[in-house]
């Protein structure tokens, strides 16, 4: 069961923006850890959809550790405690290192922007933007991108669903993996393009390019104390980011 609303989409989209950046600047494995178990596992347990995002995760930084660990872990120039000479390749502690600590900040990426698009009241979100007097072009493509995620993911179970019932049989082999994968992407990858043509022409039948004021006909949830808590929320972290840059440049 999706979990309650509480705070704005909004609200929610910045807050996770901001905590990648934080990530970012900062660039310390003690706060990637930090962010990931205090935060980012929190938020999917309690989402209400802990399997379909874990699943997501899985798929988007499955292939990213690997590539890390394969490049950084066996090519790492810098690396002086050879763990194992491959001749061609060495494995030294300072590349696994550093392809733990690159895969454990992509795995926070991943984490806190998948959990907050897959929960996010995409109809609530666009409400608000519209409310806040955004360009509608704007609306429409953040609303589109947040969006696209769980849609994919729907879609994407939906034409597995059908295509087993079609007698499709995914064995234990790579070959057939790869069947089956390319009998699942090729109908999604079509479908959304489809989706996005007729998507443009209904928009354009509806006036969407017309330059008058635009109407929600859903509520504005968003409240003035939020509004607050954004503006701080961004000089706050803006503020600790100059600050923790300027201190690093010094010293």
């Amino acid at each position: 069961m999706p979990r309650r609303r509480i705070y704005n989409p909004l609200t929610e989209l910045l807050t996770a923006a901001l905590l990648v950046v934080l990530v970012l600047v900062v660039n310390r494995w003690e706060v990637s850890l930090a962010v990931l178990l205090l935060v980012v596992l929190p938020a999917i347990l309690l989402s209400g959809r802990a399997r379909r995002i874990g699943l997501a995760i899985a798929i988007v930084v499955g292939p990213l550790l690997i590539s890390s660990l394969l490049l950084h872990g066996l090519f790492f120039p810098e690396g002086e405690r050879i763990l194992l000479d491959l001749g061609f390749a060495r494995v030294t502690v300072e590349g696994l290192a550093f392809a733990a600590v690159m895969g454990l900040r992509t795995s926070v990426f991943a984490g806190v922007l998948l959990t907050a698009a897959m929960t996010l009241d995409i109809a609530d979100l666009v409400a608000t933007m519209t409310h806040c007097g955004w360009n509608r072009k704007l609306v429409f493509i953040v609303g589109s991108a947040v969006g696209l995620i769980p849609q994919v993911a729907l879609r994407g179970e939906q034409i597995t669903r059908a295509q087993q019932a079609r007698g499709l049989v995914v064995g234990a082999g790579l070959p057939s993996r790869l069947r089956a994968l390319l009998a699942v992407t090729t109908p999604l990858v079509i479908g959304l393009l489809v989706d996005a043509s007729e998507r443009n022409h209904m928009l354009e039948a509806r006036g969407f390019s017309a330059r008058v004021p635009r109407t929600s006909y859903r509520p504005d949830s968003d409240t003035p104390g939020q509004r607050l808590f954004r503006i701080l929320l961004t000089l706050g972290v803006g503020a600790f980011c100059l600050t923790w840059i300027v201190l690093v440049v010094l010293t």
